[in-house]
Formats: C-alpha cells, structure tokens, sequence
C-alpha cells in the first residue's frame, strides 16, 4: 500500500526487521553447536563402522568416547580407545582424535593425536562429517602412508623395515590388551567404555541369557 511504502521509504525495509545482538548471538552459540552436534550422531548411527563403538560422554556432549576394535591387519586384536573433541566453533572448525591407547602409527603424534589435516586438509561446514573423521580413523589401522607423517620414529621403522613396523605394531597391540583388560587406565580422559575378559564358560552363558533376553546388563562389569 501507499502507506507501508512510505514508511520503508522513510525508514528503510531493513531497519523493520529485528537484528540480533553480538550479546545474544554469543549466548544463543553453544545451543545452535549442540544442535549440530545432535545432528551429526543421528548422522554417524545411519553410517556405522564395523568394530567402532562411540557415546557422547556423559560429561559434556563435545567429547564423544569412543573404542576401535582390531580384526585383521598389522593391528589385528587391537583394542584401542580414543575421545574425538568437538570445538567451541563447530560446525565451522574440524573436530580432533586423541587416543588413549598408545598408537604406534605415521599419523599419531607422541600425545596420542591423530593428524587429520591429512585427510582434511580444510573443514567445510555440514560437507565434512563426523563420521567421516572417525571412518577416517579406522582406516588409518589398515593404512601406514608415511607422507606427511607426524611420528618420525614410526616412518622411520617403515622406511628401515616393514618387518621392524610389523614388531612395534604387535607390541602396541599387547599394550593395548594390558591397558584396556588386566588393569585400568588411570587416565582414560572419562572414556566410559571398559572392557572385561571372559572365558568359554563366561561367554557361553552371557550367550544363552542374550538369547533368552534376561541378560542384566547393569550387571557386566560389576
């Protein structure tokens, strides 16, 4: 109508419009990541990885604990558990792996981080998924690429010896089992994943009561 183009011409179309402020925007960040982060677990549940088990820990939704189970390769029976860590910023920065269980591997650092910027050299918002980095993650037990390594003493054993590799990879792998069954972790970063050893006779009868459903599972690791 005549009168709201006079107003628009007056006052300008968008000064109508509400603005938020630096104030609100700041306070109302932290719900719009936890949105994004709830979106991307939906994500990783419709594109699971065989032998990788994560949860949102229970102690802030922006550390997932995770663990990686092992079944064929130089890592065979491997039994590793890392925390990928979501940033302040997410979706517009790139999430980071740290294992807990050493890892004697070209693309983890002393510290346990695995180097994604290998494989994700940039983060594009809501292209660049979550399960992409842990699907990522996996793959790198079935990969030993020393382009661009960050553990120069892992490369290094590639380069003198695929063998010499092979015999620290085994040694990992029987760190990894002592850590995570014959005793605990004393710093685990909250992982919540624990792992218990069963015999045959254990593992026959936690079969017959998941069979039957009266399996009481509050009562696994007691």
């Amino acid at each position: 109508s005549d009168l709201s183009s006079g107003i628009n011409a007056e006052y300008g179309a968008t000064k109508l419009q509400p603005q938020l402020s630096d104030t609100v925007q700041t306070e109302l960040m932290p719900f719009f990541r936890d949105h994004e982060i709830m979106a991307e677990y939906k994500l990783l549940c419709n594109n699971v990885s065989s032998g990788l088990y994560v949860a949102p820990s229970p102690r802030t939704l922006q550390v997932w604990n995770g663990v990686l189970f092992i079944k064929i390769g130089l890592f065979a029976d491997g039994c590793f558990k890392f925390n990928l860590i979501i940033p302040d910023d997410f979706p517009y920065s790139r999430p980071a792996v740290k294992f807990l269980t050493p890892v004697f591997h070209p693309q983890v650092r002393d510290n346990g981080e695995l180097n994604l910027a290998k494989a994700f050299p940039t983060w594009t918002p809501r292209r660049d998924r979550i399960w992409h980095v842990l699907r990522y993650t996996k793959r790198c037990f079935f990969s030993v690429n020393t382009l661009d390594s960050v553990n120069c003493v892992a490369a290094a054993a590639i380069q003198e010896s695929i063998e010499t590799f092979k015999t620290h990879a085994r040694q990992c792998v029987h760190e990894s089992i002592r850590l995570n069954f014959e005793e605990p972790m004393e710093e685990d970063g909250g992982n919540l994943f624990s792992c218990k050893l069963l015999n045959d006779t254990q593992i026959s009868i936690l079969k017959d009561k998941v069979t039957s459903g009266s399996l009481d599972y509050d009562s696994l690791f007691q």
